[in-house]
């Protein structure tokens, strides 16, 4: 929602109206929520909208002063494929193919299921995806730029004005999707390797992590950045290789959270704003709060990769040790060669092996994104001096050329716009699909 329409956008009355295949009607007033702050440039915000309907509901609307509007039902899930799900941020522009086949075989290793949800992305790159999630180790789904299909007045341009690609929105959607049917869920970049120190699975980690303490909401896992190699050809590529040639970069980045599902109802990238502040209530009817679980573990992550042409031909390397306390291997070796024989044994498929040719064997987006969020973001952010009343954090306005050697997906949809209505009016889109006609940008 644009958060600027009313004074206070959290204390608008929103009426829902369901319906049951039984033609039975109910209306409740919802509860509006934001993990966002109020505060910031970001003039669009999520903004979620809670309230109880009615069982077996076959519609649902949203009432103003008398009109309704019909709005799309997305069912969470009742099953799961794994018990730890994890939810990968909107992939835009993305062509580090390499990044994912360690993060989906170390996670699969671990016992994690990943959702994965994509902006837009170099063909050849979502081919490979797609591959893998024929496989059973991931799920795909369009992200959308925000787009209206009519407006009676002039509007803010949405993509320029909501935070990271309404990535807050994207982890929100992953975790009420998964809320029912996996027992922990986690928000991470494709970059960020969460590797176990002392457990041999994630369902062993949080267990122990979390040890029975209804106290704590979520865990953060502090990211340390390394640096580290990749390879342009994909038979060459070797996890084993990329993570014995990594290098600490001795800097940190925020954590991200691994939550017990039903303690979160929604979440920003990093952790929920919302969790640690409303009292939860014990059997007794008594109120508690929570807090996050801070862990400097951490999560490997991959912050900066250069290409190697021969892998074959590197030598001399060891796995490093976790920068946390300076004595713990990242990885255990036996783990290593496991999970290194593992992608060995998928590179052979036939369905894979026939994609090699094609994925890129050079960076063309990634340096130009990153460029762009060291001059906009990140070098404000480090020198402590970042102040988010005035900079609405995103990418919208990197110049990226579209390439033709390149060609990309990008999501897109069926964009609806509803009837006129006081304060808000709503927008919405059905049929998500991923087009070969829009490029890597738009």
């Amino acid at each position: 929602m644009n958060k600027r329409t009313a004074d206070s956008i959290l204390d608008m009355k929103v009426n829902i109206v369901a319906t049951n295949y039984s033609m039975v009607r109910h209306i409740s007033q919802a509860k509006l929520t934001t993990e966002h702050l109020l505060s910031d440039r970001c003039d669009y915000a999520m903004i979620l909208i809670q309230t109880n309907t009615i069982f077996n509901m076959s519609k649902l609307e949203i009432e103003s002063e008398g009109k309704l509007i019909s709005i799309p039902i997305k069912h969470p899930l009742k099953t799961s494929p794994k018990p730890v799900v994890f939810c990968v941020s909107p992939q835009f522009a993305a062509e580090q193919w390499q990044t994912f086949l360690a993060q989906v075989h170390i996670s699969k290793f671990y016992g994690a299921y990943l959702h994965i949800y994509v902006l837009s992305m170099v063909e050849s790159y979502f081919k490979l995806i797609r591959e893998y999630e024929k496989l059973g180790y991931l799920s795909i789904e369009p992200w959308l730029t925000i787009k209206f299909s009519k407006v009676d007045t002039p509007v803010m341009e949405p993509n320029r004005n909501v935070e990271l690609r309404a990535q807050t929105a994207a982890h929100t959607d992953c975790l009420l999707m998964y809320k029912e049917a996996a027992k922990f869920i986690g928000s991470l970049d494709m970059d960020d390797l969460l590797i176990p120190v002392n457990s041999n699975s994630y369902y062993e980690e949080f267990e122990k992590q979390y040890n029975g303490n209804r106290l704590f909401s979520a865990l953060n896992y502090l990211k340390h950045d390394f640096e580290t190699i990749k390879s342009s050809n994909l038979e060459e590529t070797s996890i084993l290789q990329m993570v014995k040639h990594a290098v600490p970069l001795f800097t940190n980045d925020t954590g991200k959270s691994f939550v017990l599902s039903e303690r979160y109802n929604s979440t920003w990238a990093h952790w929920s704003r919302n969790a640690d502040f409303l009292p939860q209530f014990d059997e007794n009817k008594q109120p508690y709060f929570t807090s996050l679980k801070y862990l400097n573990i951490g999560i490997f992550h991959l912050k900066k990769q250069k290409l190697i042409k021969n892998v074959k031909k590197l030598d001399g390397s060891r796995i490093p040790i976790n920068p946390y306390d300076n004595k713990t291997k990242i990885i255990n070796e036996e783990n290593l060669n496991l999970i290194e024989k593992d992608l060995k044994s998928h590179l052979k498929l036939p369905q894979i092996k026939k994609l090699a040719s094609s994925l890129p064997k050079e960076d063309f987006y990634m340096p130009i994104i990153f460029k762009c969020y060291n001059e906009t973001f990140y070098h404000v952010r480090d020198q402590g001096v970042l102040d988010q009343s005035i900079l609405c954090i995103n990418a919208y306005d990197c110049d990226l050329p579209q390439q033709d050697n390149l060609p990309c997906i990008h999501s897109d949809a069926f964009y609806h716009s509803g009837e006129r209505m006081d304060p808000i009016t709503y927008h919405f889109a059905t049929k998500p699909f991923f087009s070969r006609n829009i490029g890597c940008f738009q």
